[in-house]
């Protein structure tokens, strides 16, 4: 005589138990999978904005001073603020290769573009280069600062009048090297913005959005190396970006 034999409960028990083990395993490995997706997310785009706000920065104090003909005086005024927060620059635009905030071409002519932040933001004029969305997916700017390198030394030699630094001093040539000797927070007294050779420009920026899994051991540094209060605690990706824009003007 046949029998069909079934599961025991004991069997049907340790089977289920297995079975919720492996489903709990799996349930971890994409959470975890997916908390690591979000975070490189976060990342990336944190590095592109970067790099975009670089760009910018760059190309746009870069034009401080410009004007067509290089052997022609820089104005004093090329740069204004006397601030390491913001920046006015002031150029002469050949209407093709300059470029206004939001990187159209600048209309011939003379040019102002103002650079600062507020509220978290990197603005150039109206434009935001960098700002927070409300959604999460925006960067934070954390901090924002410059520093002017000038050249203010007269005992150096003539160099040609295509480098634009300095007055006319005769033959075509300038009264100084277009090097820095040294980098300033703010001008002091008896120099102006014609002896500027170039600008560092520094920023710390910080995700608009958080996660559970990013912890850090201490506070982030600001651009002075002092600790930004609450973000060590505050779950946000952090990132610093330094740049050096050397004005050349020809």
């Amino acid at each position: 005589m046949n029998t069909t034999r079934g599961f025991t409960l004991i069997e049907l028990m340790v089977t289920m138990a297995i079975s919720l083990l492996v489903l709990l395993a799996v349930s971890e490995l994409y959470i975890s999978t997916k908390q690591t997706y979000r975070v490189q997310a976060m990342q990336n785009h944190l590095s592109e904005d970067g790099r975009f706000a670089l760009s910018m920065l760059q190309r746009v104090i870069g034009q401080a001073g410009y004007r067509a003909d290089p052997t022609s005086p820089l104005a004093s005024d090329r740069i204004s603020g006397n601030s390491n927060t913001s920046i006015t620059v002031k150029f002469t635009a050949d209407g093709t290769n300059q470029i206004n905030c939001d990187g159209g071409s600048a209309a011939a002519g003379a040019t102002t573009l103002a650079i600062s932040t507020s509220s978290s933001k990197l603005q150039c004029g109206s434009t935001d280069w960098l700002a927070t969305t409300g959604t999460g997916s925006g960067t934070e700017v954390a901090d924002f600062k410059l520093r002017y390198g000038i050249d203010d030394t007269d005992a150096v030699p003539a160099t040609p009048a295509d480098f634009g630094c300095g007055a006319n001093v005769g033959s075509g040539k300038k009264e100084r090297d277009c090097i820095a000797n040294r980098y300033v927070d703010t001008l002091p007294g008896g120099v102006t913005a014609a002896q500027i050779v170039a600008i560092k420009a520094c920023l710390v920026l910080r995700s608009e959005n958080t996660d559970s899994s990013i912890v850090k051991p201490t506070t982030v540094t600001d651009c002075a190396g002092q600790p930004i209060v609450g973000s060590d605690n505050d779950r946000k990706l952090y990132r610093t970006f330094r740049t050096t824009i050397v004005l050349r003007n020809r």
